[in-house]
């Protein structure tokens, strides 16, 4: 990847994750009134939604944390 696609990417994953947070502060809503019960599929779902979130977090952040390295090796070569 590079900075461009980062960017683009990061981006990207800002507003995909926002989404999921609304609909999960949605779907807490709905539990505290009574509205679903906690093993609705809405509920799985949003929590299956968040973990993968993670998951693909983190791999983007391994990426960064191995151009930071491969940026600062070329750097302190020259």
């Amino acid at each position: 990847m590079d900075i461009d696609q980062i960017l683009r990417r990061n981006d990207e994953m800002i507003a995909e994750t926002k989404s999921i947070m609304r609909r999960g502060e949605e779907i807490v809503a709905k539990l505290e009134s009574g509205a679903i019960k906690p093993e609705d599929p809405q509920v799985k779902e949003i929590l299956f939604q968040l973990k993968e979130r993670v998951r693909i977090n983190a791999d983007l952040n391994t990426e960064l944390q191995r151009l930071a390295g491969e940026h600062e090796k070329i750097t302190t070569e020259h």
